[in-house]
């Protein structure tokens, strides 16, 4: 073991053998007597009155703070134990890289490709806890109908999805959310979903079913003197003023109006509707809520959808919370 250029560590017949490259002087220690303290002291007073060199003395501090002195009795005889030496430390975007080729494994048998929003948000959850990031990951597959759903939850309580997390948690520091704009609240009727949608939108709400189109959501008609007039629908509104608002049973919506959805989710400030311009202006956001299980079939939202949720709730009742209708 070379370290620094100075110093040459090597072991023969049990002892360690510490030489000073330069003055060809060198300190030789058995295990019996290998202490820190001692073989400190010896090196430190060959090099004060030996060889007076300060670089080599911070040399073999570093050497000895980081273990690899200790690791050679473990080498095979006259053997420079390369496994000793100090390796490269990684940067926070190789360690992130590392994170999410990881990820990028643990989904190929599901047969699922992260993206950019996933990861995105993924990291954002990690940031905040395990438990977060893996309701993110269950509530995306449930909420999608994932095939492999269960599977997937089943391998989120390995031990390798814990390190991906440890990976993010340490070493991702996203600045930039790109999910602000939607939230989905799920869960079966009478969980509390609208009643906590509703409070933070302040009673801003689209009911929504299986017949209403892009322009029923975004044009509100109102007969004058006998005449039908244009208005602006509560979502144009909400959207020009930067608040919040409810569509309930979201998952009703028929898919053209689930993709125009999509498209004033992903982060654009303007569009272009019937030749009118339309501004998005900052703090818009649909809060999402529904019951995705319905007469036993399974309602859920397209991919692309649910690859635009900032938050994900799945709402249900405790034992103690339904203790109230029984006494």
């Amino acid at each position: 073991m070379v370290v620094n250029n100075n110093i040459e560590v090597t072991k023969v017949s049990g002892v360690i053998v510490i030489k000073d490259k330069a003055s060809g002087l060198e300190i030789r220690v058995d295990k019996t007597h290998f202490l820190y303290p001692i073989v400190d002291s010896y090196y430190h007073g060959m090099a004060s009155s030996a060889i007076g060199s300060s670089r080599r003395v911070d040399s073999f501090t570093a050497m000895r703070a980081d273990s690899r002195l200790a690791s050679i009795f473990d080498s095979a005889e006259g053997e420079t134990p390369t496994e000793a030496t100090a390796q490269p430390v990684k940067s926070a975007t190789e360690y992130l890289t590392e994170a999410i080729s990881k990820t990028i494994n643990f989904f190929k048998e599901f047969e699922f490709e992260p993206n950019f929003r996933f990861i995105n948000t993924l990291s954002f959850k990690a940031q905040k806890s395990n438990n977060e990031a893996t309701s993110y990951i269950n509530n995306y597959f449930s909420l999608i109908d994932n095939t492999y759903k269960a599977e997937i939850a089943s391998k989120c309580k390995s031990q390798e999805f814990k390190e991906i997390l440890k990976l993010f948690h340490d070493y991702a520091k996203p600045s930039n959310h790109i999910n602000q704009r939607f939230a989905v609240y799920y869960g079966s009727a009478g969980t509390g979903k609208t009643t906590l949608a509703m409070k933070e939108s302040d009673n801003r709400c689209i009911v929504c079913n299986a017949s209403m189109l892009p322009s029923d959501l975004m044009e509100d008609f109102v007969f004058s003197n006998g005449q039908p007039t244009f208005q602006k629908s509560n979502l144009w509104n909400c959207m020009e003023n930067g608040l919040p608002i409810v569509f309930d049973e979201i998952n009703l919506l028929p898919f053209d109006s689930l993709r125009f959805l999509q498209g004033i989710l992903d982060g654009k400030k303007k569009f272009d509707y019937k030749g009118h311009k339309v501004t998005i202006a900052d703090g818009f956001k649909i809060i999402g809520t529904m019951n995705l299980s319905i007469g036993g079939m399974i309602f859920g939202l397209p991919e692309p959808l649910i690859d635009r949720c900032a938050d994900i709730q799945k709402f249900s009742l405790t034992a103690e919370q339904l203790l109230g209708a029984v006494i």
